[in-house]
């Protein structure tokens, strides 16, 4: 047997087991959805696993394509770190005006402020932007990936400056750390207050996914950049290139499928279970529900868990917040006094059936 169909073998076999694990857990919180708000961005954030398991293996049955399919993996990541974002934005409150007076109230180190501390609202709409410019452009190097590419300008397994993944490396790279640490440092300042949600294990959950990637990521391309992965009677460049890096996600997708089920539990939102959690500001929703939402064996909640419009608005939110603050740092420049204008964020109330 050839390496490559023990890989497709191997490979298909942690991908359909991981797939099962994770639609597992999608399933229980769908028919047990008793906080829409919360638990369709669990469904959402959960559905990284399949992703990359399936086009990881993929890119093991035809590595030709590898090529293409990588750069939308990117694409899903960005979404699912966009929604962790905003579910730990739900655990703070699900009404944007109650967020605001919360984070108002925060103080928040900052070195280049006057006085080493700037107020937490500024702060946490600077964060949000940074989050979502990364769907924006892992998008635009995906579909400028397939460009180059079909243009005989991108050369995969190569990192000349004259090539296309250099510069999309770089520009993919960059998003990517910028909003991983934003996301780290609300983590961080929220972390002892949201103590009861459990937000180390949901972020570790999250982040081994995105670290074990990325790091991988770059070993294979210095290991191939510097000629040590040469092919051998049994390995083929093919298998070297993509089918190894490949086959590796798929297994560890295994183990981060079973950790969700700890990190993003139904139980919590089990009706009359006693273990609700309540929102650390003010929440027009803190009481617990009477009945599930989800519809018939869960159906509206899987498929709202596919609704792009809450990713929109966030983004749309994004861009309009930085140019809120363009204006107001070029009129303060000016000498003009430019009052603060409230944008709504579209995600003051829960979506529901």
């Amino acid at each position: 047997m050839s390496f490559s169909k023990f890989n497709v073998i191997l490979s298909g076999s942690f991908t359909a087991a991981s797939c099962l694990i994770i639609f597992a857990l999608m399933f229980l919180h769908a028919t047990h959805l008793s906080k829409s708000n919360e638990q369709i961005k669990i469904l959402r954030i959960s559905l990284i696993i399949p992703f990359w398991s399936i086009v990881s293996f993929l890119s093991v049955c035809f590595p030709e394509a590898e090529v293409y399919l990588h750069p939308w993996l990117e694409f899903v990541q960005s979404i699912c770190l966009g929604t962790f974002f905003l579910l730990l934005c739900e655990f703070v409150s699900s009404s944007a005006e109650h967020r605001d007076v919360f984070f108002a109230a925060l103080t928040v180190k900052n070195k280049t402020a006057p006085n080493g501390e700037e107020n937490g609202l500024p702060w946490f709409r600077r964060m949000w932007f940074f989050v979502f410019q990364y769907p924006v452009v892992s998008m635009a190097v995906a579909i400028l990936t397939a460009i180059t590419q079909a243009a005989g300008v991108y050369c995969e397994f190569a990192t000349k400056t004259h090539f296309a993944k250099l510069w999309l490396g770089i520009i993919s790279n960059t998003s990517l750390t910028l909003a991983l640490m934003t996301v780290v440092r609300l983590f961080m300042q929220l972390k002892s207050s949201l103590a009861h949600h459990q937000p180390l294990a949901k972020f570790l959950s999250f982040k081994l996914v995105v670290s074990l990637t990325f790091i991988e990521n770059i070993i294979f391309w210095i290991l191939r950049d510097v000629g040590v992965l040469s092919p051998t009677p049994k390995l083929t460049w093919a298998d070297l290139r993509v089918g190894i890096p490949s086959m590796l996600i798929c297994i560890e997708m295994f183990p981060l499928a079973i950790f969700f089920h700890y990190a993003y539990s139904y139980r919590p939102y089990v009706i009359r279970s006693g273990r609700a959690r309540h929102a650390l500001a003010g929440d027009p929703e803190a009481h617990e529900a009477q009945a599930y939402t989800g519809g018939p064996l869960g159906l509206w909640a899987l498929v709202q868990a596919w609704n792009p419009m809450e990713i929109l608005r966030a983004i749309r939110f994004g861009l309009h917040m930085k140019a809120e603050e363009r204006r107001q740092k070029r009129a303060q420049k000016a000498g003009r006094s430019v009052p603060y204008q409230h944008v709504d964020d579209g995600h003051d109330s829960g979506v529901s059936p």
